[in-house]
């Protein structure tokens, strides 16, 4: 059977357990309009509440739980969030795959939880990540085939006209550092204390901040922003990224892809991110790596980064070219590819040692 005939008009049901502002749910959101836009019957499944920061264009069925009687079937279910693979495993569905954008059970938060998780992702079941490390880690620890899909990046993130684009960063250089305070492993803590060693360097330069949660206590104690964002649409991110001149981002080993990077990358913005798996394995060279939980590292990558104009452009321009490979076009194809292989069965002849080759 050819490729586009088994992906022709398929019905999908995502489950997703909440429909919050996080990059995790934005994805699934992206890639079910885009695959809807191709013509397939796409299901966002929620116990969530109607998101009033993306306009969803698949169809949105809410359901009082993740249970068979309340779920219309599908051809394939596409579990997201670990909770929501046991639930996908009692669908009526043809068949069923798991969007695996970090693994759960290297959380911090949820240690208690870890035995509980291992045992979910045993389940003999395929897999689309969102980077290669992913697909190694399923494989080698669980014996489970994967598929890489890549991120699909909204076509508003895109970079200034060319002859818009400043040649240097501004001479109070404005320091963007994302997500949450709160979620150890995003690295905040390393970012703000980062910016205070590059204002004892003497940079001049402002830290603003963007978060899905309100500025805390804990984290005005260490380093006060400037200028704080809470709970912005994706639109107006676009807006505050193009206004910035450096991102940073000190994420931990946790973490799955690191979408504000390619955002950024994609807005013109370089970044300094930490030395991690989920960095390497898709940057490129597009932004200097250093060891996570490193301050003094990241100032001094930082500081390097904003003194020489050059260098700062050269950033930029690799991460306009990096960015460049998430077109919308190419994330669908990617993600209708990794069904074909689930739904034609491609993924059982990889069992029990799961191989992986990127999309």
């Amino acid at each position: 059977m050819r490729y586009r005939e088994v992906v022709q008009r398929l019905t999908v049901n995502y489950l997703l357990e909440d429909t919050v502002l996080f990059g995790g749910v934005k994805v699934v959101f992206r890639q079910a309009d885009l695959l809807a836009r191709c013509g397939h019957h796409v299901r966002v499944v929620t116990t969530g509440g109607t998101p009033q920061w993306h306009d969803l264009e698949a169809e949105l069925v809410r359901v009082p739980a993740m249970r068979r009687d309340h779920v219309p079937p599908a051809d394939i279910v596409v579990a997201t969030y670990w909770t929501t693979i046991e639930p996908a495993l009692t669908m009526d569905a043809g068949e069923m795959v798991h969007y695996c954008q970090g693994f759960e059970g290297s959380y911090t938060h949820n240690r208690d939880q870890h035995p509980l998780i291992d045992a979910v992702y045993g389940h003999p079941l395929p897999a689309m990540v969102v980077a290669p490390h992913l697909a190694t880690l399923l494989g080698a620890r669980f014996g489970r085939p994967a598929r890489t899909v890549l991120q699909p990046l909204e076509s508003f993130f895109r970079p200034l006209a060319v002859w818009r684009r400043p040649r240097r960063p501004a001479a109070k250089p404005r320091i963007l550092v994302t997500s949450p305070f709160e979620i150890d492993w995003k690295g905040v803590r390393t970012a703000l204390e980062a910016v205070r060693r590059l204002r004892r360097r003497g940079s001049n330069c402002e830290l603003v901040r963007l978060s899905q949660w309100p500025l805390s206590n804990d984290e005005r104690a260490i380093l006060e922003a400037d200028e704080f964002h809470c709970h912005l649409r994706p639109a107006d991110v676009v807006r505050l990224m193009r206004s910035c001149h450096l991102l940073l981002a000190p994420s931990w080993q946790q973490e799955g892809f690191g979408l504000p990077v390619l955002e950024a990358m994609a807005c013109g913005v370089p970044t300094v991110a930490s030395d991690i798996d989920a960095f390497r394995d898709w940057t490129d060279g597009a932004a200097p790596l250093v060891p996570a939980e490193d301050p003094d590292a990241l100032a001094e990558a930082a500081f390097e980064v904003l003194r020489s104009p050059s260098r700062w452009r050269e950033l930029r321009d690799h991460g306009l070219q990096v960015a460049g490979r998430y077109s919308e076009q190419r994330a669908t194809a990617s993600a209708e590819r990794a069904l074909a292989w689930v739904v034609g069965g491609g993924w059982r002849e990889e069992l029990p040692t799961a191989g992986h080759r990127a999309d």
